[in-house]
């Protein structure tokens, strides 16, 4: 995302820097495109974004760039873009594959509407 031409491509698509949800499950949960979300694990880790509705995702997933949400200041143009799903993922033994070492890429989440400060991306 701290690539020029990957974030101005990535401005352009409006998935990208969002948290995209199924727009009957959406709906069901009250949310309207544009709205900013909490995303909360099971364990308590929490993000949050703004949320694009669409058709063709499962009912059940929310999706989230993994690249974007940086926070560091050594990387100004992705600062503060998107949503940290890293920050969703749980670091332990329980959720590492033994044999490679990898962590789980995914996880049980909640999703809440609230009143954020984040720009919508279009």
């Amino acid at each position: 995302m701290e690539q020029p031409w990957l974030d101005e491509a990535s401005r352009m698509n409006p998935y990208t820097y969002n948290i995209t949800m199924n727009t009957t499950t959406g709906k069901k949960k009250g949310l309207k495109e544009g709205d900013t979300i909490e995303v909360e694990t099971y364990q308590g880790r929490k993000e949050t974004g703004i949320v694009k509705l669409l058709e063709g995702q499962h009912p059940q997933t929310i999706g989230i760039a993994a690249t974007a949400g940086h926070w560091a200041k050594g990387q100004p143009i992705a600062q503060g873009k998107g949503t940290n799903f890293d920050n969703l993922l749980p670091l332990d033994f329980e959720h590492t594959d033994p044999i490679c070492g990898t962590i789980e890429t995914s996880v049980r989440v909640a999703v809440r509407k609230i009143k954020g400060k984040k720009e919508v991306q279009s």
